[in-house]
């Protein structure tokens, strides 16, 4: 049933209302009431109705004002963006008007906007918004208060307008590390079709050797044919795996830089799908804390980054401890591939860390993992002020030691052959994509 504050606010949705000129008026039976008395006031107020039901019936016509919607269909988590409102005025004379949109529950509410709109006219409002929180989400409809000829009366119109959007990870905007990658890019958007050479071991195609070549590279078969130097280049392998593992238990909840260490992470799993992608390589995702929460299958077609958009939509942070083990032995046992499998994490205590360092090495030799920690952006800020209270050296020393336990299970997971790294908010994209790359100019898949 509908509840009693829904009825009573439709109900006010759909009576009109007077304007500050008709309240004027009714005040001005004051002095009426003064020099004419009760009966005067009578008068003075039958008249006012009148010309407010006039102003509110005979002065408008249905279908006179339309107001429309226009907004992205899909938002960047935490990014602002501008709601546009289209307003059309297809009767005779100018009308003032007041709008108000209904935005998705949990946003911040739009403001009343006021304008006035030409005769046979249109014209665009705008308003900003801040998405909160991945997931999706629903506008309402739109509430118009149009006045009438006679500025008595603000008129209820509303306009069906309900439409469901998608907040995703944000793409960062920031420069590509190499000029192949910027190129291995521009090739998925179909601007450039440039292939990407690097340090890999797949051959690509023979050239004349140059100076500053290396000689290990000269094809001397090709140099003793052509009686010159030949030297071999090569690029990076292609249709390699690459596994984005999102650890979404307790401690991925913490907030740094006004977002959970899950927002973060999985910004910078799908920039790290986006480029891998863009190289030919499969991407999957699997999200786990006691146990295997989503799991999306390595591909490398066009809509995979779509699905791993879709598929990491709801993900939240859970108030369990994860259980690294059986994640890893879930993920062996569906990726028999060769893969870099990317664990993004926290290490704030012992018992994390020691879970970790234990499981890691079930991925070896036949995975590479890379254990990419997160660590709080505050803790840099931190040490590099000088502490002015006694609090303040406590603090720091705490600190300190935390640094000093993470440094050692870092350096515990680099023994069981693992790369690692401890990296802030600020740094976890570029990070990450930057170790990636490395990864593939080496050859260690």
């Amino acid at each position: 049933m509908m509840s009693l504050r829904t009825q009573s606010q439709q109900f006010w949705e759909r009576i009109p209302i007077p304007t500050t000129l008709t309240m004027c008026l009714v005040a001005v039976g004051i002095g009426v009431a003064a020099l004419w008395g009760w009966k005067g006031v009578i008068v003075l107020d039958l008249g006012i109705l009148v010309l407010c039901v006039l102003d509110s019936t005979i002065g408008f016509r249905g279908g006179e004002i339309h107001a429309e919607r226009i907004c992205p269909r899909h938002f960047s988590h935490g990014m602002d963006h501008a709601i546009e409102i289209l307003l059309n005025n297809a009767g005779q004379s100018r009308r003032r008007v007041q709008v108000r949109d209904q935005t998705p529950v949990g946003w911040e509410a739009a403001p009343v906007l006021k304008t006035v709109i030409p005769g046979r006219s249109s014209l665009n409002l705008t308003y900003p918004v801040v998405t909160p929180q991945r997931g999706e989400y629903r506008f309402g409809d739109l509430f118009l208060r149009v006045e009438g000829p006679l500025g008595l009366i603000l008129r209820p119109i509303r306009f069906q307008a309900a439409e469901e959007v998608k907040v995703y990870p944000r793409l960062q905007p920031f420069g590509y590390p190499d000029l192949a990658t910027y190129r291995r890019v521009a090739y998925h958007w179909g601007r450039r079709p440039t292939r990407w050479r690097g340090e890999g071991r797949e051959f690509e195609s023979l050239r004349e050797y140059m100076e500053g070549d290396d000689p290990r590279k000269i094809h001397w078969k090709a140099t003793a044919r052509f009686d010159r130097p030949i030297v071999q280049e090569y690029q990076t392998e292609k249709n390699q795996i690459v596994m984005v593992m999102l650890d979404v238990g307790r401690l991925m909840g913490a907030v740094s830089e006004g977002k959970t260490k899950l927002d973060h992470a999985l910004e910078a799993g799908v920039q790290l799908a986006h480029t891998a992608l863009a190289g030919g390589d499969q991407v999957g995702i699997l999200a786990f804390a006691d146990q295997v929460v989503s799991f999306i299958p390595p591909k490398k077609t066009p809509e995979q980054l779509q699905a791993i958009l879709e598929g990491t939509l709801s993900l939240r942070p859970l108030m369990v401890e994860p259980h690294y083990e059986q994640a890893l032995l879930w993920l062996r046992t569906r990726v028999r591939r060769r893969s870099l499998v990317v664990i993004f994490t926290d290490l704030l205590d012992e018992v994390a860390s020691e879970n970790l360092l234990s499981a890691v090495g079930l991925l070896r030799p036949l995975h590479l993992p890379l254990c990419i920690a997160i660590r709080e952006s505050e803790w840099d800020e931190l040490l590099g002020r000088p502490p002015s209270e006694v609090q303040g050296i406590y603090e720091r020393a705490v600190l300190q030691e935390l640094l000093r336990h993470r440094s050692k299970a870092l350096g515990g997971l680099v023994q069981k052959g693992a790369l690692a790294m401890d990296l802030p908010p600020a740094n976890l994209s570029m990070g990450t994509m930057e170790r990636y790359l490395e990864v593939k100019r080496r050859g260690l898949l």
